[in-house]
């Protein structure tokens, strides 16, 4: 399971943390038709992050690493990654997605 309190917006990134003993988890969230949810994830270097979105017209965007993609998959190095959600082609309203992250 992964804690992540509430929407970001762009202007500030919740940071992601896993539940003591959990490596992965999804965080719900809903996606406005002119901005970006934003998260945090703090990683140590060596690791393996994947890191997926679903939902309609939903995106996420590593920041540095990829734009626009549902899946993601790198190795790490110790810092702290931006990952953005947001609307592929903005609509007229908001979207929901089930962002997923596992980190091992």
């Amino acid at each position: 399971m992964l804690v992540a309190a509430g929407t970001a917006q762009a202007q500030s990134c919740e940071p992601i943390q896993f539940k003591r003993g959990h490596s992965s988890g999804t965080v719900r969230g809903i996606a406005p038709p002119d901005d970006v949810v934003c998260y945090e994830l703090r990683t140590s270097a060596g690791q393996r992050a994947d890191v997926s979105v679903e939902g309609n017209n939903i995106v996420l965007s590593v920041s540095g690493l990829v734009d626009g993609r549902d899946q993601y998959s790198f190795t790490t190095e110790k810092k702290t990654y931006r990952i953005e959600v947001g609307q592929l082609m903005r609509s007229i309203s908001d979207e929901p997605f089930a962002l997923t992250v596992s980190v091992r």
